[in-house]
C-alpha cells in the first residue's frame, strides 16, 4: 500500500464555513480538506479549522471522550433525503454521450483534444457552483460555496460531503455557455451523504443539462495529462491544467484511508467537489483536497471516480452506503492513563445500546467496557478499521470488564453485526 501519511505541523484545513460550537476530533494525519472563503451577516470572511477525522460508519452515535489523548469522533453521519429508490448511475449515464466542443475540434491521433480551450468548451458546463446556507438568528445566511459536478441530464449532481454536511439549504448554480445561453440557478435537496468517503449527491429539477462523461481511472498512467475545473475562491468555472503526478496514494484522513490521484494542477478552496478531467473530457476524479506544507507544492489530490462510482450509485439508490457493518453502541473511549488514574477499565465504556439492531438482542449491558473485539484491542486499533473487514450479519466476540467486577475478571460476549443505514 502506498500509503501517504503527514504530521500535525504538515496540515492547514481551507474551510469555506464559519466555526461552530467546538466539538473534539480527532488531529492525527488528516488532509487538507478545500471549499472556499465564507459570507455570513455583513459581508465578513471567515477563515476556519476543520479537521477531517470522523470515524467510520461502524460504530453508532456520539462516542464521548474522558482524555483527550484519546479523543474520537462521532460516528454514522450518513445524511439522506432519499425517500424512494431511483435510477442507478449506470442508467443516468446511458443518455449521457462524450463531450464536442464543435465540427471544428481538432484531436490527437489517440483521440485526445489537442487544444484545451476546446476540451474546456466542451465539459466545462457539467461543473456547477453550488452555495450552502445556514439557518443563522432564523434567516437564511450564505455559509460556504463549492463545486459539483453534473452526472445526469435531469439534475443528479455529485460532490464532496464536506461541502454539504451540517447545513440548512443548497443552491446550485448552472452555466450553459456552450449553447449561449445563461446560467441559471436552482434550489438542491439532498440525496444522500457518507462522510467516510468524502461523497455526496444532489438533485435539482431541471432537464438537458451538459452531464459530464464519467471515465475509467483505472486506465491512467503517470504523466498524463490532466485539467481541474471547479470555483476556487468564489471564480467561477476556473481552469487549471497539470499532469497525473502520482497513482493510489492511500492518503491518511486520520482513522481512515482513500484511495487517491495526485496532480499538479493548481487546487485551491472552492475546488471541492469538482472534477479532474482526463484529455478525453472525462471525469477521472473528485477533487478534495490538497497537501500542504513550508517544503510541498502543487500536491492535489482526487477521489478515483472508479472508486466513487458504486458510492454514488448507493446513495442515488438507497440514500445511504450498503453493506457495511455497525455494531451498534455509544460509548466513552477510556485511555490506558486515564483508567490509571482513576482505578477503572480501560477500553470503551458503554454509555448506549440500540435495542433496535441485533446488538439489543445480546448479553451486553449499559456500563461494561469494551477491550477487544475479536481479539483485537480497542485502545491500540479504532473500532472503524476492526470492523472493516465485517459484514453485516457477522458475528463478532467482545471481550467485556462487567461494571463492578475486578478490572481483570473479563467475560465474552457475542454480537451480531448489523447494517449501517445512516442517521
Amino acid at each position: 500500500m502506498n500509503d501517504f501519511n503527514v504530521s500535525d505541523n504538515e496540515i492547514e484545513v481551507i474551510n469555506s464555513q464559519p466555526e461552530k460550537p467546538r466539538k473534539n476530533h480527532t488531529t492525527a494525519k488528516v488532509m487538507a480538506l478545500i471549499t472556499a472563503v465564507a459570507v455570513v451577516g455583513g459581508g465578513t470572511g471567515f477563515m476556519g479549522t476543520y479537521f477531517a477525522g470522523k470515524q467510520m460508519n461502524s460504530a453508532v452515535v456520539q462516542p464521548d471522550v474522558t482524555d483527550n489523548s484519546s479523543d474520537q469522533p462521532s460516528t454514522a453521519e450518513n445524511n439522506s433525503s432519499a425517500a424512494s429508490p431511483t435510477p442507478t448511475l449506470d442508467g443516468l449515464q446511458s443518455g449521457v454521450i462524450s463531450p464536442t466542443a464543435n465540427d471544428t475540434v481538432e484531436y490527437n491521433s489517440d483521440g485526445t483534444y489537442k487544444y484545451t480551450r476546446d476540451l474546456v468548451k466542451a465539459v466545462s458546463d457539467s461543473i456547477v457552483y453550488i452555495s450552502v446556507y445556514v439557518n443563522y438568528n432564523g434567516k437564511m445566511t450564505l455559509y460556504g460555496r463549492g463545486s459539483g459536478i453534473i452526472i445526469s441530464k435531469d439534475g443528479y449532481i455529485i460532490t464532496n460531503n464536506h461541502v454539504v454536511e451540517d447545513v440548512d439549504a443548497f443552491e446550485v448554480k448552472v452555466n450553459d455557455t456552450a449553447n449561449g445561453g445563461e446560467s441559471k440557478t436552482y434550489e438542491a435537496k439532498l440525496v444522500g451523504t457518507d462522510s467516510e468517503t468524502d461523497l455526496a449527491v444532489l438533485k435539482i429539477e431541471a432537464n438537458n443539462l451538459c452531464a459530464a462523461v464519467l471515465g475509467d481511472s483505472d486506465k491512467l498512467h503517470i504523466g498524463d495529462d490532466c485539467f481541474v475545473i471547479g470555483n476556487p475562491a468564489g471564480l467561477e468555472t476556473s481552469v487549471t491544467k497539470g499532469i497525473i503526478s502520482g497513482l493510489n496514494r492511500e492518503i491518511a484522513l486520520s482513522d481512515r484511508f482513500l484511495t487517491s490521484i495526485q496532480t499538479d494542477a493548481a487546487v485551491n478552496g472552492g475546488n471541492s467537489g469538482g472534477a479532474l478531467f482526463n484529455a478525453y473530457g472525462e471525469v477521472i476524479g473528485v477533487v478534495y483536497g490538497k497537501y500542504v506544507a513550508n517544503n510541498a507544492e502543487n500536491i492535489g489530490l482526487a477521489i478515483t471516480i472508479n472508486d466513487a462510482k458504486s458510492i454514488i450509485d448507493d446513495l442515488i439508490s438507497k440514500g445511504y452506503v450498503s453493506g457495511r457493518a455497525i455494531l451498534g453502541i455509544s460509548y466513552k473511549l477510556i485511555s490506558e492513563s486515564y483508567a490509571s488514574r482513576y482505578g477503572v477499565p480501560a477500553g470503551m465504556l458503554v454509555k448506549g445500546i440500540d435495542r433496535s439492531l441485533a446488538i439489543g438482542q445480546s448479553d451486553l449491558r449499559v456500563g461494561d467496557t469494551i477491550t477487544e473485539i475479536d481479539g483485537q484491542s480497542v485502545l491500540s486499533e479504532e473500532i472503524s478499521k476492526i470492523l472493516t473487514s465485517k459484514n453485516p450479519g457477522d458475528t463478532v466476540t467482545l471481550t467485556v470488564v462487567r461494571e463492578g467486577s475486578p478490572k481483570n475478571n473479563f467475560v465474552k460476549i457475542k454480537v451480531v453485526l448489523s447494517e449501517n443505514k445512516g442517521s
